[in-house]
């Protein structure tokens, strides 16, 4: 039996993405239940839902933790790396024997950036590789993830270690609570250029069967209380089979629960599959239309047209599901006439709630080269994101200014100014007042 801590890196104080949403890290759940389940003790810190101290204490060493998996992902390399160098000063210094396993979406894109110390990098799926890590069958540095083909073999994500943290339990959008996020498949066969997707699960689309996804569902509303569930996966609606049946076996069962998800409208032309959707406690799509120009939808390679968007929204009306439409903005070659369809389509379909993302380039995707082959951005970060030209411009249009979201410099710039304006107000008030 080995201990294990496994980690979520801790969101950096100024990201062009929110990181607001704190929700349970589900790649981790499954990651740790396979880990559980085959006998090995288990720790748990989720800094990025609250940073914690423990690489500052003599934690590894009393739990005399063998190895330390962190999740990284690009916007949070920054502290990932900082976690290292503690565990490396550690090693180094005799306190700690150890080893390092890092993976998440940042190992797909940036595995050239992990410094050399770490022990295993692990890029794609881990469930498997990490075990085979653990148990000493693995030799290489660089571990290439092997794929889940059978995502019903996977076992359900380690909610015990999850419920009692305070991670957001509700939705500003959904009046059930608690609601709990579930991810049912993984992979995208699309080609939107804009989605670094790809890069981390692949182009084949894999999925749990009906019954698997109803019987976690059960088993949520019997041991967690579970009022509604959210598919916070790339498109849940993809195999229109599979929906079909995992609605018809809702019904069938009168298992009452509400439920959210992510899709695209290639399939939500047709009424009668929103319907049963409506009837089986869909409440809300979360669709990412993007642009309301079809010029940009094909530069994007959405693969979808303005028309399927209005025909989805108007049935979705019509059968009393929600929506929330996604639309990228500021993205090559955008000009003001294509933004000016996206307020008319905005205006047609008429979401009940719309996110105005201010593009920025992620490493992974092929709009992210174009961008970077082009020289269309002005600034670089530390973790290699791309802001374009015109970005905090963008940012006080769509985000009303939030200084978190702008090219970083420009929150240090802004305390900078605040500060040379109140000592020029002291200066001024000692004046008056001493002469």
């Amino acid at each position: 039996m080995m201990n294990i801590l496994m980690m979520t890196s801790a969101a950096p104080k100024t990201a062009p993405f929110s990181t607001d949403e704190k929700k349970p890290p589900l790649g981790l759940g499954f990651l740790m239940a396979m880990l559980k389940n085959a006998g090995h003790r288990v720790f748990f810190q989720d800094n990025y839902l609250r940073p914690s101290n423990v690489l500052d204490t003599d934690y590894l060493v009393k739990q005399q933790i063998d190895f330390v998996g962190i999740y990284s992902n690009t916007i949070c390399y920054q502290s990932t790396l900082e976690y290292f160098r503690k565990m490396q000063k550690m090693r180094e210094e005799g306190k700690w024997g150890g080893k390092i396993i890092v993976g998440g979406p940042h190992t797909s894109v940036g595995a050239d950036t992990i410094p050399d110390y770490v022990d295993y990098v692990v890029i794609g799926e881990g469930e498997k590789s990490v075990l085979d890590i653990i148990e000493g069958k693995v030799q290489k540095r660089i571990v290439q993830g092997k794929k889940i083909q059978d995502m019903d073999s996977l076992p359900l994500p380690t909610w015990e270690e999850f419920i009692h943290l305070p991670y957001q339990w509700n939705d500003y959008r959904i009046d059930s609570c608690p609601i709990y996020n579930l991810n049912t498949s993984r992979g995208c066969p699309f080609s939107c250029i804009f989605c670094s997707v790809k890069a981390v699960w692949g182009k084949t689309y894999r999925y749990m069967s009906a019954k698997r996804v109803v019987n976690d569902i059960q088993h949520l509303q019997k041991y967690y209380g579970a009022k509604c569930i959210n598919f916070r996966e790339d498109h849940f609606t993809l195999n229109k089979k599979r929906t079909i049946e995992f609605c018809e076996i809702l019904l069938r069962k009168n298992i009452r629960i509400a439920w959210m998800c992510e899709t695209r409208v290639d399939q939500l032309d047709d009424f009668e599959y929103q319907n049963l959707m409506a009837n089986a406690g869909c409440n809300l799509f979360y669709i990412g239309v993007e642009s309301g120009s079809q010029r940009m939808l094909d530069f994007f390679k959405k693969g979808e047209k303005v028309e399927q968007f209005i025909n989805a929204f108007d049935i979705a009306h019509k059968v009393g599901i929600k929506t929330h439409a996604s639309f990228v903005v500021g993205a090559p070659p955008e000009s003001e006439e294509d933004l000016k369809k996206t307020y008319q389509l905005i205006e047609r379909i008429k979401p009940d709630y719309t996110s105005m993302n201010v593009y920025t380039g992620l490493p992974g995707s092929e709009l992210y080269n174009y961008v970077k082959e082009n020289g269309l951005y002005e600034f670089e970060d530390e973790n290699h994101v791309l802001y374009l030209k015109g970005h905090n411009q963008r940012v006080d249009k769509f985000y009303g200014g939030a200084l978190n979201r702008k090219i970083p410099g420009s929150l240090s710039q802004y305390f900078l100014v605040k500060e040379k304006t109140r000592n020029k107000y002291r200066r001024l008030f000692s004046k008056l007042r001493f002469g």
